[in-house]
């Protein structure tokens, strides 16, 4: 089902294209480059509803403990780290059969057999980078799929109520980016008239957006949409208002707009709307 908003949920962010739709871990699109049968009882949505990435963060701490260990001189505390270590990898690896090749404890044991053959540290630091490598490796092929699926509810099914007709999230981003080169563009023409009319909804989109992200998010969401961007934008109405019709004294605005708000904004939120798009159409 589509998740709705009304038009008083009023809101946020120049993307111009995809945005964020972040809730529950449900309706994601299925990407076939990961095994979701498998990961998604790890994935229930809810506080307590994340525990493979609660099982990764916990592995990524021991890691910290065990590698750190290893470099320095206490045997005692290098087993009981590496101990603790092993024990997680098998754990996670049993979470995702299909990706237990990874999670491999050899490099573990070469380290510990390293360490009681008090090899010197060069050694060590080279077992330790090679474990580090395989965890490298293993998040750029998989991390950012899962994110998209899980930690990322659906980009297609948000919508928006506009004049009793549901708006989609992805257009109404394309209509932010087309509403602010339309006011640039009518202001080269000389149509001021036209311009304030782009403006005003360019402003319109912006207060639906705004909203959104308050909804979309746990936590208050101020970058993007903070009062620095919207005082570029009043900024640019008060330039409309006043007639001004050099294109000079708005450029700074445009700009100021594209890389405070729209840019970053697409940086954070599009890698995972664009892998949902993907595995929706089968793409690779």
């Amino acid at each position: 089902m589509a998740q709705v908003f009304g038009r008083q949920h009023v809101g946020a962010i120049f993307l111009a294209a995809l945005t964020i739709w972040s809730g529950p871990a449900v309706a994601a699109p299925g990407d076939a480059g990961i095994p979701t049968a498998e990961l998604a009882p790890h994935y229930k949505g809810g506080k307590e509803g994340h525990a493979y990435t609660r099982a990764m963060l916990e592995l990524g701490m021991r890691t910290g403990a065990a590698t750190t260990a290893a470099l320095r001189n206490d045997p005692e505390r290098i087993k009981v780290a590496l101990r603790s270590l092993r024990e997680q990898m098998v754990k996670v690896g049993a979470m995702v059969p299909s990706w237990r090749p990874y999670f491999r404890t050899n490099l573990i044991d070469e380290l510990e057999s390293a360490v009681t053959a008090k090899a010197d540290m060069a050694t060590r630091r080279k077992i330790v980078s090679r474990f580090e490598n395989s965890c490298t490796n293993c998040h750029a092929r998989f991390m950012f799929q899962v994110q998209a699926q899980y930690r990322w509810g659906s980009f297609a099914t948000a919508v928006v109520q506009v004049g009793g007709k549901e708006l989609t999230f992805h257009q109404l981003m394309l209509d932010l980016a087309s509403s602010l080169g339309a006011v640039r563009g009518d202001v080269e023409s000389g149509q001021l008239t036209d311009a304030r009319a782009a403006y005003q909804r360019l402003m319109d989109h912006f207060s639906m957006m705004e909203q959104l992200c308050a909804n979309c998010h746990d936590q208050p969401r101020q970058y993007f949409i903070d009062s620095s961007v919207k005082a570029h934008l009043y900024k640019m109405g008060g330039l409309l208002r006043r007639g001004e019709k050099q294109v000079s004294e708005y450029t700074p605005l445009f700009n100021d707009v594209n890389e405070m708000s729209c840019m970053p904004c697409h940086q954070v939120h599009m890698p995972a709307a664009f892998l949902q798009r993907n595995a929706l159409e089968g793409k690779p």
